[in-house]
């Protein structure tokens, strides 16, 4: 896979990370804490500056109640869909 393809796969999951942040009302901070990273970091991947390992990616997938599947996948055409928020 070419570098540019890297950085293209890099920008839309972090464009799919910061959706699903601001669908939930999650300021890059508050993410970070969630996922026990650090907000500054949040946005570097959201703005695919940032490679993000499997491990961190799980837990920004579980703090955004996200399957880590649909979180990472490249299909621009799959729907990502949420577990519910429990209070």
């Amino acid at each position: 896979m070419s570098s540019r393809a890297v950085k293209k796969v890099r920008v839309l999951l972090g464009a799919r990370v910061r959706a699903l942040r601001e669908d939930l009302g999650y300021t890059q901070r508050m993410l970070g804490r969630r996922a026990r990273l650090s907000g500054k970091f949040i946005g570097e991947v959201e703005r695919g500056e940032k490679s993000i390992t499997i491990d961190s990616l799980y837990r920004v997938a579980q703090a955004l109640r996200t399957p880590l599947g649909d979180l990472a996948s490249t299909n621009g055409n799959r729907k990502t869909t949420r577990r519910p928020r429990h209070r």
